[in-house]
């Protein structure tokens, strides 16, 4: 993340500068005094206060099938560290991109057309699921997501997401005022997903179901 140093800004009194003009003849030189406009916000506070906050944070357990969490463990390669700035749409499938045996990815079950089959990449929903679990805590905007056929068992229900290359993507947008930094990773057999910010109030958010 790149900050950009401040700069000091010149203004003047455009009341002031028109009642010189109003005074003045014809060849008259006029001094304007220029006033110089501190920023409000310098870099140095900037770097203290950017993605310092946990906005939210979730865990999801895995199984213990090694295809699946070596599919996992990438997809969460490719997220972690990634920055949103305000007004940026996270997309799960831009971000983690095809999932391709070239990439590393391997065969491990995944549900389709109501049953569950056998493709690259299978599990990966387990990221993006957790992933949703964490936008909605931390109360952010929620541009598209659609649920699986099936219960997954890793989430309470109905606080799923899943995601399929070229058809359905997971979506949410920082429609906060800072960057968000999205830390993902698998350890200790869960998925952990934590997203850091700013925090501009101290609103909680809980989900329940029916």
């Amino acid at each position: 993340l790149n900050i950009i140093p401040e700069t000091v800004g010149l203004t003047f009194d455009l009341e002031g500068a028109k009642s010189l003009l109003a005074k003045a003849d014809y060849g008259d030189d006029i001094a304007i005094p220029l006033i110089k406009d501190e920023p409000e916000i310098t870099s140095a506070s900037l770097a203290v206060s950017l993605c310092t906050d946990v906005l939210s944070q979730y865990s999801t357990y895995v199984t213990s099938n090694s295809n699946r969490n070596n599919n996992i463990s990438l997809a969460c390669q490719a997220i972690n560290g990634t920055i949103l700035l305000p007004g940026d749409v996270f997309s799960f499938n831009d971000i983690v991109g095809q999932r391709t045996t070239e990439k590393g990815y391997l065969s491990a079950g995944a549900y389709a057309n109501g049953e569950v089959i056998n493709e690259v990449g299978g599990g990966i929903c387990q990221v993006s699921s957790t992933i949703y679990m964490c936008s909605l805590l931390a109360d952010l905007e929620i541009v598209h997501r659609e649920c699986h056929q099936f219960v997954v068992t890793y989430l309470p229900y109905g606080m799923d997401a899943t995601v399929n290359w070229g058809t359905i993507d997971f979506q949410f947008k920082n429609d906060t005022k800072y960057p968000i930094k999205i830390e993902a990773g698998l350890s200790n057999g869960a998925v952990n997903i934590r997203l850091l910010g700013t925090k501009e109030n101290d609103n909680t958010v809980e989900m329940t179901y029916s």
